[in-house]
């Protein structure tokens, strides 16, 4: 009997793989073997965050994909997406494609960092999201939350930045997936395949920053049609 394919999820910052792929999990079961990865501080991951944390949370995923072996990987947002990024960098052999979503390369710094602090700052104000927060990962959030912001402070280049043309040195097909309701996002995943020849990308209309969670029909046809592309290549190769 053949083998699944296999299928990492890897969720954004303060989500979970439940919270941003829950109907991925449900709707692949059977047909791929689906590996939910939450990150370091995060969910149902048993390993605290640590400083630098993208350093750890990297290792934490690499060893997770070492374990179960090479498959698919879809990254959410600034948080899955650069780690999935990184991972496909470090070890082309672990990584068969890559799906990025809620994500845009070439961010510049300055840009990322008011972003992480205007999300800091609505964790502490909302009331109900850091209730969310708490139910989502416990009352450590807060702790993962900075240390998250001392890392990409100190070396967002180095940790957390992708270029476009770090995408399209990628040895592996890439897909980028976004909704339509942030312009930056919107116009990475239109401008994809100007990233270099393995690199495609995927509007859908009306999805909002996390496509898997706001479209999930449309975002799950976007990514096996990707992946069925793939799987034709490869048999008339």
């Amino acid at each position: 009997m053949q083998a699944l394919p296999r299928v990492y999820l890897v969720h954004g910052l303060l989500g979970t793989a439940y919270a941003h792929f829950g109907a991925q999990i449900t709707g692949w079961r059977g047909r791929y073997q689906v590996v939910p990865v939450d990150m370091p501080g995060h969910g149902r991951c048993p390993v605290a965050a640590g400083e630098p944390y993208l350093v750890g949370a990297l290792d934490y995923l690499t060893a997770v994909v070492r374990r179960f072996g090479p498959g698919r990987v879809i990254g959410a947002s600034y948080l899955g997406g650069p780690l999935a990024v990184r991972l496909a960098a470090a070890r082309p052999d672990l990584v068969d494609s890559l799906v990025l979503t809620g994500f845009a390369p070439g961010l510049a710094e300055d840009v990322f960092l008011r972003w992480v602090a205007g999300f800091q700052l609505l964790a502490e104000r909302g009331t109900e999201l850091a209730a969310e927060y708490d139910r989502l990962h416990g009352p450590g959030w807060r702790g993962t939350l900075l240390a998250f912001t001392a890392d990409v402070g100190r070396a967002y280049r180095q940790r957390a930045e992708v270029r476009p043309e770090s995408l399209g040195a990628l040895e592996m097909d890439v897909l980028i997936v976004n909704g339509s309701l942030k312009s930056v996002e919107r116009a990475a995943a239109a401008g994809a395949h100007t990233f270099g020849p393995n690199v495609s990308g995927l509007v859908i209309e009306g999805a909002g920053h996390i496509a898997s969670h706001d479209a999930p029909a449309a975002f799950n046809r976007a990514v096996e049609r990707f992946w069925d592309r793939r799987s034709r290549h490869d048999r008339t190769a």
